[in-house]
């Protein structure tokens, strides 16, 4: 796959996620009950997020069978958005894709809402990457007065989101899946953790070159902050028992990465262009 050079940056990226709010992060409160898939189910959709992405647009009808639907958005030209229909969700998470060539990379944040700013996040680093896909959740990570239909997709085999995951894996075998997430230092045990701005694992006990070398640009890019490296920096999040992690690693991929980033980090990522740029620069460096 051909590596895409960024074609967006700063505040245009920004303004069209924001401008396309309501397509791209509709309100929890609409889940009425959660979809899990079943062995051949999952088998079905991972097949077909592969062909999707391989643009071959008869597999659509694979996802048009779960009550998903292609839209395409009128600022953001060459994308289309796969969502379920509206009133018809099922917590089965929402899914940006780029038509055309696209970098060896999705991120994907399976936690947005309960892990603040991780959801805008990856939108705005897939236009800005020129990355292949994003996705995240359309539930909860857990129960709210206005939803009380919650699961973890970082602990969900047989969901469409690790479908997705495992699909993406299919159709790039030497790309990138970032899935980002958000942590409190002040939670954190140890104080390397603690003082962290961000910590990298590929969900094992052993990072991989692909990891380290992309540990090592952030480092450059974003220093002071400390970018670690599970477990060689940190014993903690470790992403040991995610999902998506797990089911790729079987799948023979070495390209999952677990981003955690702070609180702090995460809003200034959201508000600073330029720094959003550095980590978009690097994921793409590292997507080659």
């Amino acid at each position: 796959m051909s590596t895409a050079k960024p074609i967006l940056a700063g505040s245009a990226a920004a303004a069209i996620v924001a401008g396309s709010a309501a397509m791209l992060f509709p309100p929890f409160g609409e889940t009425r009950s959660l979809a899990r898939a079943d062995h051949a189910q999952f088998a079905r959709v991972q097949s077909a997020f592969a062909g999707i992405l391989a643009e071959h647009p008869s597999d659509m009808s694979v996802l048009e069978d779960l009550g998903f639907q292609a839209d395409r958005l009128t600022n953001a030209p060459g994308t289309k958005v796969i969502a379920e229909k509206a009133g018809s969700c099922a917590g089965q998470g929402i899914y940006w894709l780029r038509e055309d060539a696209g970098a060896g990379l999705a991120i994907t944040a399976p936690h947005r809402g309960s892990d603040r700013h991780t959801g805008s996040l990856a939108a705005t680093l897939f236009l800005e990457t020129g990355a292949k896909a994003a996705a995240w959740n359309s539930a909860p990570r857990r129960p709210t007065k206005q939803c009380d239909a919650a699961l973890d997709l970082a602990k969900e085999k047989n969901h469409v989101f690790s479908a997705f995951t495992t699909g993406f894996a299919e159709f790039a075998r030497d790309s990138l899946i970032v899935q980002l997430h958000g942590f409190d230092g002040d939670r954190r045990k140890s104080l390397a953790a603690q003082e962290a701005g961000m910590i990298l694992s590929n969900g094992t006990e052993r990072p991989s070159e692909k990891l380290l070398d992309l540990a090592d640009c952030l480092s450059i890019a974003f220093n002071p902050e400390r970018v670690l490296v599970y477990p060689v920096g940190t014993r903690e999040l470790g992403a040991l028992k995610n999902a998506q992690g797990q089911l790729l690693r079987e799948a023979g991929f070495d390209g999952f990465v677990h981003m955690e980033i702070s609180a702090g980090l995460r809003a200034e990522l959201i508000e600073d262009g330029a720094l959003r740029g550095k980590l978009a620069a690097c994921l793409v460096e590292a997507a080659k």
